[in-house]
């Protein structure tokens, strides 16, 4: 069945169609509406179309955590927020770090995912740091990167070979820099955890982990994302790096991009990350970052937890947040607010991690690619509340609130969604 969507505003950064005001859907690709017959007319009453988001950090949680999340129940919550392919993160129980385990993610999705699902595997075995994974063959069963996630490696020197390994293999390493010697602390070591009497986390346990990570890939040359960095000293030293002429890119969460450590004045435990939360500077030079194109892309992160996950005292409680279904609006919150421009945010989370990710044709909206779209009305609102929460994390900052646009449809090859 072929589809006809008319009377929209196109908004796809870099696509020939950017503008258009309408496009066909034929055998799952994006095609000229001219050449359709019989095709079921929708009307978008001037709404806007938009790429499908690819969301490059997404805890999926299955197999082993369903207590917190599983494929069906988040895929379901991201498509709501406008997301219609997810990077899961390997870091489930047991960790993702056999072919085996790649293909039991990949059926899974199939038989009850509800969005475009791309596995990542860990580096090492059982993520634990000291001995390599079968890279190949995990690349092989379907993986789009490999990564450590939050566990360390057991030395630099391993670090170090793996990277290289990977380097030989011509594949894509995601790593999170951190230094061990200041690792910890529940929150940014600034005036509100400071006030708060909180145990601390400074930006340094970042930014050492980063000079030596990028001392790392220089030495290898293998290609590297990092991921979610937090500070203004780790967008200065990655625009560098890629001044020198690194292959390197970058992300940086959502998270950070709209709230900052006062968000945690109230010791709301939703605001408990794992990547603490920086000062209002950090969070300013994070959006320049990707204004200039330092930072290449935003992930959610997006980490489900059941209800008693954050019932303890702040520093008790697990660390992550689930919003992935407010993702499109609190990209049109950052735009309302004039901080970061709607298109801007938009290419850091479709064209940009398509190539990433070397699914080059994702991402866009033209002729002959898959048809992952969103059509998204940017004058309504959403109100999210927990009764109609699609999650099954119920740690979300967002219950109560009322964020700008709303999700009126979203398609995944052509085919429509409905929740």
């Amino acid at each position: 069945m072929s589809t006809a969507i008319r009377n929209v505003q196109i908004i796809s950064p870099g696509s020939p169609l950017h503008g258009a005001s309408e496009v066909g859907i034929e055998r799952g690709v994006f095609v000229d509406p001219r050449t359709l017959t019989d095709a079921t007319e929708i009307d978008g009453k001037t709404a806007w179309l938009v790429p499908g988001l690819i969301d490059l950090r997404v805890n999926l949680r299955e197999p082993g955590l369903e207590h917190k999340g599983t494929i069906a129940s988040e895929t379901r919550a991201a498509v709501a927020g406008g997301v219609t392919t997810v990077v899961a993160t390997p870091t489930t129980d047991p960790v993702v770090d056999s072919p085996a385990d790649v293909r039991l993610v990949l059926e899974r999705a199939k038989a009850s995912g509800h969005c475009r699902v791309l596995p990542t595997a860990m580096l090492t075995q059982g993520g634990e740091g000291n001995h390599l994974s079968e890279m190949a063959a995990l690349v092989d069963a379907g993986c789009v990167a490999l990564a450590q996630g939050n566990r360390p490696f057991g030395s630099r020197k391993i670090e170090f070979n793996t990277l290289k390994y990977a380097q030989s293999l011509d594949i894509r390493v995601i790593l999170d820099s951190e230094s061990r010697d200041f690792s910890g602390g529940c929150a940014h070591a600034g005036k509100i955890g400071t006030g708060l009497g909180l145990s601390l986390n400074s930006p340094l346990s970042e930014t050492l982990g980063l000079g030596a990570d990028l001392d790392l890939v220089e030495a290898t040359g293998v290609t590297a994302h990092f991921s979610r960095i937090t500070s203004g000293v780790s967008v200065t030293r990655i625009r560098e790096a890629k001044a020198k002429g690194l292959q390197i890119s970058c992300d940086v969460t959502l998270g950070h991009l709209v709230y900052s450590e006062h968000a945690i004045a109230n010791l709301d435990p939703n605001f408990h990350l794992e990547r603490p939360l920086r000062s209002e500077d950090d969070r300013l030079a994070l959006i320049a970052g990707v204004i200039d194109g330092t930072i290449d892309l935003i992930v959610s992160d997006h980490s489900p937890h059941e209800p008693g996950a954050k019932l303890a005292p702040f520093p008790e409680t697990e660390q992550g947040m689930s919003h992935i279904e407010g993702t499109m609006q609190l990209l049109l919150k950052l735009d309302q607010s004039g901080e970061l421009a709607f298109e801007q945010s938009l290419r850091a989370m479709t064209c940009k991690p398509a190539q990433v990710i070397n699914q080059h044709e994702l991402g866009s909206i033209q002729f002959d690619n898959p048809a992952d779209c969103v059509l998204l009305d940017p004058n309504g609102s959403t109100t999210f509340d927990q009764d109609h929460w699609l999650s099954s994390g119920t740690n979300s900052p967002l219950f109560g609130q009322t964020l700008p646009g709303r999700v009126l449809g979203s398609w995944i090859n052509g085919r429509h969604i409905a929740l």
